[in-house]
C-alpha cells in the first residue's frame, strides 16, 4: 500500500504575494524515504525563497515522513530525528540528540554494531540494512520490536552523514507467524515459490513427503521435486500460471507425479493459489499424495470388471437354471398326474372292504402327489417370472388390496379377522405382479394368525427417509429372527408342514417381483407376537406425490 507524506511551506516572490506550496511524496514499503526527500529537495530547491534555507525545507519534509528518521554522523552520534522516532522509541528528541545510535539497538547486538556502521561509511550507498536478517530496535522501556531499516548517505559541509528510515514491522511479523503456523498445521505439503521458480517457504509435510530437509529445498528450483521426464516442460507451465494467476488445480484431468529425494515417483494432486506480497506475486502449492486413492481406484476398477464378468456369468446361469426348472417341472407334471389318477382309481376300486392300512397308504400317495404338483406349479410360476417383462402403469394400491382381501374371504369365512387399512398410495408398477405380492403376504398373514381367536391384519404405508414403505402386519405366531435370512429362499419354511401347510415358494416369488421393480423386502418378527413384512418399490419416482394422489382418488370415486 502506498503511503503519502505531505509537507506544506510558503514559496515567496518579491513581486507577488506569498502563495502556499504543497509537496506530496508517495513512498512504498521498503522505499528509502530519506533518499526520496533529498532527491525532491534537490529538484525543487530553486522554488524556495532565499530566506528559506535548504535545511529548513529538509526538516519540514523530515517531519512529514511516515517512518522514523534518524540521522547520525560518522562517529555514530545522533544529529537529527523526527517526531516518528520519538513516537516509535519512546524517547524525547533531546534525549537522543548527541547520543550513540546504539541506544536504539538491543544490548545483545551493540557489540557488533559499530563494525557494521564503519563498513557502511567505508562504502556509502543507499541500501537496506541487514538484508535477509532479523533486525530489532529497543525502546526506552527496554522492550524490543522487529524493524526494517533503509540506509542513505547524506553529503554535507560537515562530511558524510547517514540517514536511517526505520519502520516497525511488528504487525507484519505477527501476520507472518500466523501464516507459518497455518502452513505448518496444513495436512498437505505446502510450498511457496517465487516467479523464478525458487522455493521460498515449505512446511514439515513437504519434508515428510519428499524426503528432503527444509534447508535442502529453500532457494532451490521447484523442478527438483518434479520427475526428470517432465522437467523440460515445467518452466513453461509455471510461466503460464504467473501470466494469469488464479486459484485452480494444476493440470486438471492429467496424471501428476512428484519425485522424492531417493528418486522414487508417486502420484500427486496439486492446488495452486497466487499470493500477493511486497516482493511481488508468489504461488502457493498444496501437494497431496494420492497413492492410496489411486490404488483404491485401481482395485475398484478391477472389482467392476470382475463384477461385470460375474454378472454376465450369473445372468447366463440364471437363464440356464430357469430353462432347466421349466423343463423339469413340465416333465414332472405328467407322471404326477398319472400317479395321482392311478392312486385315486385304486382307492375307488378296492372299496371300503379292503385292509384300512392299504387305504391309508394310498391316501398318502394321493396327498403327496397333490403337494408335489403344487410345488411344480409354483416352480413354473417362478421360472416364468424371470422372463416376464414389467407392464408398468399407475395403480391404486388401495383398490388392489381390497380385491385381494375379497378373494381371501372364502378361505377365512369361519374366522374372525379384523382387517385394518391404512393410507395406500398410487404407484407406478405392474398391477398384476404387485397383486401377487399382496396375495402372498396376506394369505400368509391369514394362515399364521389361524391360532388366534381374533386375527389382526394391518395393511398400510409409511415414510422413511423420504421413501414410501408399504407393509403387512399381523398378530400371528411370528418367527425367530435368527432364521430371517431363510425366509425368502425357495422351499424354505420356518414352521412344520403339519402345523401350517404350504410349499415355501410364496415369499421367494414376492421377493423376485419386488426386486424386479427395483425395490427391496424385509421382515421383522417376534415369536408368538406377530410379524411385519415391509417393502419398497424402486426409486421415489415410482410413488405418485400427494397432489396427484388426491386427483386420482377423486377421479375414482
Amino acid at each position: 500500500m502506498l503511503r503519502s507524506a505531505y509537507s506544506r511551506f510558503v514559496s515567496l516572490d518579491a513581486a507577488r504575494e506569498p502563495r502556499p506550496f504543497v509537496a506530496r511524496l508517495r513512498t512504498a514499503p521498503g522505499t528509502n524515504t530519506l533518499k526520496r526527500f533529498t532527491s525532491f529537495f534537490n529538484r525543487h530547491r530553486g522554488d524556495t525563497p532565499a530566506e528559506t534555507a535548504p535545511e529548513d525545507l529538509f526538516r519540514q519534509l523530515l517531519e512529514a515522513a511516515p517512518d522514523a528518521i534518524v540521522v547520525m554522523n560518522q562517529g555514530g552520534n545522533i544529529v537529527l530525528v523526527n517526531a516518528q522516532t520519538e513516537k516509535l522509541f519512546g524517547y524525547q528528541r533531546q534525549e537522543l540528540l548527541g547520543q550513540k545510535i546504539e541506544i536504539l539497538v538491543p544490548e545483545r547486538f551493540r557489540g557488533r554494531h559499530p563494525g557494521h556502521r564503519d563498513d557502511f561509511f567505508a562504502q556509502p550507498r543507499a541500501r537496506a540494512m541487514g538484508k535477509s536478517l532479523e533486525l530489532f530496535g529497543q525502546r526506552k522501556d527496554g522492550s524490543e520490536f522487529p524493524v526494517e531499516i533503509s540506509l542513505s548517505p547524506l553529503e554535507t559541509q560537515e562530511g558524510t552523514l547517514v540517514s536511517s528510515a526505520i519502520r516497525d514491522i511488528s504487525d507484519r511479523k505477527q501476520a507472518e507467524r500466523k501464516f507459518r503456523q497455518l502452513l505448518e498445521a496444513a495436512p498437505d505439503a505446502m510450498i511457496v515459490v517465487d516467479k523464478t521458480g525458487n522455493m521460498v517457504l515449505a512446511n514439515a509435510q513437504v519434508e515428510k513427503l519428499f524426503g528432503y530437509k527444509r534447508e535442502e529445498m529453500l532457494g532451490q528450483k521447484i523442478d527438483m521435486l518434479v520427475p526428470e521426464r517432465f522437467r523440460g516442460r515445467h518452466p513453461g507451465h509455471r510461466e503460464g500460471f504467473f501470466a494469469q494467476p488464479r486459484v485452480r488445480l494444476m493440470g486438471a484431468g492429467l496424471e501428476l507425479f512428484g519425485q522424492r529425494k531417493d528418486g522414487t515417483e508417486f502420484p500427486v494432486e496439486i492446488s495452486l493459489s497466487p499470493l500477493e506480497t511486497e516482493d511481488g506475486t508468489l504461488v502457493s502449492s498444496a501437494i497431496r499424495d494420492v497413492s492410496d486413492r489411486k490404488r483404491a481406484e485401481r482395485e475398484i476398477e478391477a472389482l467392476h470388471v470382475g463384477l461385470a464378468s460375474r454378472n454376465v456369468e450369473l445372468a447366463s446361469s440364471n437363464q440356464e437354471l430357469e430353462a432347466f426348472t421349466s423343463s423339469v417341472a413340465h416333465d414332472l407334471r405328467a407322471p404326477l398326474r398319472h400317479i395321482h389318477a392311478f392312486s385315486t382309481t385304486l382307492i375307488e376300486h378296492l372299496g371300503p372292504q379292503k385292509d384300512p392300512h392299504i387305504h391309508t397308504l394310498l391316501r398318502q400317495i394321493v396327498d403327496t402327489t397333490r403337494n408335489m404338483a403344487g410345488m411344480v406349479d409354483e416352480l413354473l410360476g417362478l421360472a416364468r417370472l424371470g422372463r416376464q417383462e414389467l407392464a408398468l402403469q399407475v395403480t391404486n394400491l388401495k383398490s388392489l388390496v381390497h380385491e385381494v382381501v375379497k378373494g381371501l374371504t372364502p378361505d377365512s369365512k369361519d374366522r374372525q379377522i379384523d382387517w385394518q387399512f391404512g393410507d395406500l398410495p398410487f404407484v407406478d408398477c405392474d398391477p398384476g405382479l404387485i397383486k401377487q405380492v399382496f396375495f402372498n403376504l396376506l394369505s400368509n398373514a391369514v394362515k399364521y394368525t389361524s391360532p388366534r381367536q381374533t386375527a389382526l391384519i394391518e395393511i398400510g404405508s409409511r415414510l422413511e427417509n423420504g421413501e414410501t414403505v408399504l407393509f403387512v402386519k399381523d398378530n400371528g405366531v411370528g418367527f425367530n429372527m435368527k432364521y430371517a435370512d431363510k425366509l425368502f429362499g425357495v422351499f424354505q419354511r420356518l414352521h412344520r408342514r403339519e402345523d401350517f401347510e404350504g410349499v415355501g415358494v410364496g415369499l421367494a416369488t414376492a421377493q423376485r417381483i419386488i426386486v424386479k421393480h427395483g425395490g427391496r423386502i424385509w421382515a421383522e418378527a417376534e415369536i408368538d407376537r406377530g410379524a411385519t413384512f415391509s417393502f419398497t418399490l424402486a426409486a421415489q419416482s415410482n410413488t405418485i406425490d400427494r397432489e396427484q394422489h388426491a386427483v386420482l382418488e377423486g377421479a375414482n370415486r
